[in-house]
């Protein structure tokens, strides 16, 4: 149990030390929530934006005078040995303190790629609050981090560590797991052609910022998760970009069972979502919506366990069964992977199944040669299956950021490799090229 485990770890004087990277929304409310635990600390918090850091401390009583902030390892490496809070500008010095953890939670792509390779290599644990990354060299990162002995891997608490985590439980149980998503409150008014300026009024009243919502109202972010949930449970997107239909909690074991069964499925096993029902004022229906949480449609044909579930109200139609959770916890239950990693060497998320599904992209509208693509503006973001992706020379989504069209591109085109000169100078780029050539995408 983890409570047994930080007791014992609170009791020897021993707590996991927790290096963090960036002090936005997301990290700060995990930073929150460590700091209400035992038995682990926050060590360091890293941000370009040193003042967002020292606020994540500062929200927790910490004294803004009691806080060491140093981009020197020394320096930050004996504050964290006394047991001082501390706060730096540069992530390259992690891997290189007594912190037995580090926790990426940017969602920038590139940043990912960096903040991973450096604390693999350097032996320490890493967790990403960020599947932009994992979607594009997951596989190669877990590889790395399986032969340097520590763990890599995708945080619990968001729908990708929630949703494997409950596929492992009912698949675990020997239930058939049919189908799994997530119900976005952002997708009720999904627009594919979105963009940070069309967006930017909703963004100053949901006190968010623009160009991270429009990767929500475009579709983006649900195909980069469902990818990784694809990539480290097996099951596949049953069409290009999903399904996606407006369903309720009513509603999902009607739909996400096979067309031959009066549903909309080719087959079994496969990644979605569903966007929420609305109200006739336009709101979400919270009530009879999954948003903003997850589901889990289970099949069984037993008549002893179909007798059960049925027994304690289980929402099912015929061989199916609907299990959800109404909400998801990214911030609050992040540090459960911490904990995990270091404690137990298990990981939360992680690519399994090799590059099994693919992001790629497809453009907005039609753009010109010579364009340098900006993703949020330009592109909106389709998982599909990786041999079909590589079939079709399909560019990953992670790497469309910074690269140059060489050709015109129409709207809804997806953009091919000889469509682009990628932007090669970085590690993104150059840990995707290996991981084609020591594990390629069979097609």
């Amino acid at each position: 149990m983890i409570s047994v485990k930080l007791e014992r770890r609170k009791a020897e004087g021993n707590p996991i030390r927790v290096g963090w990277v960036g002090a936005g929304r997301m990290n700060t409310g995990a930073i929150c929530q460590t700091d209400s635990m035992v038995g682990i600390v926050n060590a360091i918090i890293c941000d370009i934006k040193v003042e967002m850091a020292v606020r994540a401390y500062e929200i927790n009583g910490v004294k803004r005078g009691d806080i060491v902030i140093t981009n020197n390892p020394g320096e930050a490496n004996d504050a964290i040995n006394k047991g001082k809070p501390a706060v730096t500008e540069t992530f390259e010095i992690l891997p290189e303190l007594s912190i037995d953890c580090v926790v990426g939670g940017t969602g920038i792509p590139e940043i990912g790629a960096q903040v991973a390779f450096r604390s693999i290599q350097g032996g320490k644990n890493v967790i990403l609050l960020n599947v932009e990354t994992d979607v594009v060299i997951g596989p190669i990162l877990h590889h790395m981090a399986e032969n340097a002995g520590v763990i890599y891997s995708v945080s619990s608490g968001d729908e990708p560590g929630l949703i494997t985590e409950l596929v492992d439980r009912w698949g675990g149980l020997g239930l058939e797991v049919v189908a799994v998503g997530k119900s976005p409150v952002s997708l009720a008014k999904m627009d594919r052609y979105a963009t940070p300026d069309t967006v930017e009024e909703d963004g100053r009243i949901l006190d968010i910022n623009p160009e991270i919502l429009v990767t929500f109202r475009d579709g983006t972010k649900t195909s980069i998760e469902m990818s990784c949930i694809s990539n480290a449970t097996g099951l596949i997107p049953d069409i290009r970009g999903m399904h996606g239909p407006a369903a309720g909690i009513q509603d999902i074991a009607k739909l996400f069972c096979l067309k031959s069964e009066g549903g909309l499925l080719n087959k079994r096993g496969v990644v979605d979502y569903a966007r929420p029902l609305l109200l006739p004022d336009g709101s979400v229906d919270f009530v009879n919506s999954v948003s903003p949480g997850v589901f889990v449609l289970l099949r069984t044909q037993h008549p002893q366990l179909k007798r059960d579930l049925e027994y304690w109200n289980v929402i099912h139609s015929g061989d199916y069964y609907t299990f959800y959770t109404p909400y998801h916890l990214a911030s609050n239950e992040l540090p459960l992977s911490i904990v995990w990693a270091v404690e137990d060497h298990e990981p939360t998320v992680v690519p399994r199944f090799g590059l099994l599904s693919e992001v790629v992209g497809a453009a907005k509208f039609d753009i010109k040669t010579g364009t340098i693509i900006k993703n949020n503006y330009m592109m909106y973001a389709l998982n599909e299956l990786a041999d079909t992706a590589k079939k079709d020379d399909s560019v990953p989504f992670g790497l469309l950021e910074g690269a140059a069209l060489i050709k015109d591109i129409k709207k809804d085109q997806i953009v091919t490799y000889d469509s682009i000169a990628p932007k090669v100078d970085s590690m993104l780029y150059h840990l995707r090229m290996l991981q084609d050539k020591v594990s390629p995408v069979k097609v």
